[in-house]
């Protein structure tokens, strides 16, 4: 684990991770507070429940954007850097390299998502809803699961692309992800041909959106849809197979 320790250390200094976070946290603090007025479709969102489904969603975006961030150019400047040769002299297989640096990239994700949660954990301590805290941490494991879709699959495309184009099938993978459910209502509305693009792009893409949910239903006590979380799993499993297939040229 020597790579993947040391990837990490230079995840945690990075700037990007810290600005993220304090931006979510920024963003967590102004909507959860009593001055905030949200409103959908001209409703305002009251109640605890209503906005913390909200802060979620907005918990669970920050984190598969810094996923992204922290993941996109990994691969690609440890060769750009020439360092990978320090690597090979010790027998290490190159797909046993990659993994490590993917997996740097995850536990950091999870690391910044993780103090997030905790934002959120004090949101709903501070609205006398503490009873909600320990159903949060299975809440917070699937939240993992889509951090770790989007940094894995980031990665992956990382050593074959270059980081506009790795960053741009992110940020897709991100937005369809995140808008996964309304996407859906919306093909089924306007049908067609629109309608069956959309419907493939929502095949090709992680439904981010539905594991988060499934997150929200756990942590309020409505139990958890079993078919998605598999499916989430399933998804993670596929994505890895990238790590194995494409290969980068010797530094």
């Amino acid at each position: 684990m020597t790579i993947t320790i040391n990837a990490l250390k230079e995840r945690i200094r990075r700037k990007e991770l810290y600005i993220v976070v304090v931006i979510a946290l920024i963003i967590l603090a102004f909507c959860g507070s009593d001055a905030a007025t949200i409103s959908v479709e001209g409703e305002p969102i009251v109640g605890f429940v209503r906005m913390f489904k909200v802060l979620h969603v907005i918990v669970n975006a920050a984190g598969c954007l810094l996923a992204m961030i922290l993941s996109l150019r990994t691969i690609l400047v440890e060769y750009k850097e020439k360092r990978s040769h320090l690597v090979w002299i010790r027998g290490v297989s190159q797909v046993r390299y990659h993994a490590q640096l993917a997996a740097a990239n995850i536990i950091s994700s999870a690391i910044a998502v993780t103090i997030l949660y905790l934002a959120l954990a004090f949101y709903a301590v501070t609205k006398g809803a503490a009873g909600y805290l320990p159903s949060m941490l299975p809440g917070l494991l699937i939240i993992y699961l889509n951090i770790a879709i989007v940094s894995l699959l980031t990665s992956v495309l990382s050593i074959c692309l270059p980081s506009f184009g790795a960053g741009l099938i992110g940020s897709i993978c991100i937005i369809v992800g995140v808008l996964h459910s309304i996407l859906d209502i919306y093909k089924n509305i306007i049908g067609g041909f629109s309608g069956t693009i959309i419907k493939w792009v929502l095949l090709i893409f992680p439904d981010l959106n539905g594991l988060q949910s499934q997150a929200v239903n756990i942590i309020l006590g409505n139990g958890a849809d079993t078919h998605v979380l598999l499916k989430g799993l399933f998804t993670l499993y596929i994505i890895s197979f990238g790590l194995w297939m494409f290969r980068k040229k010797e530094a």
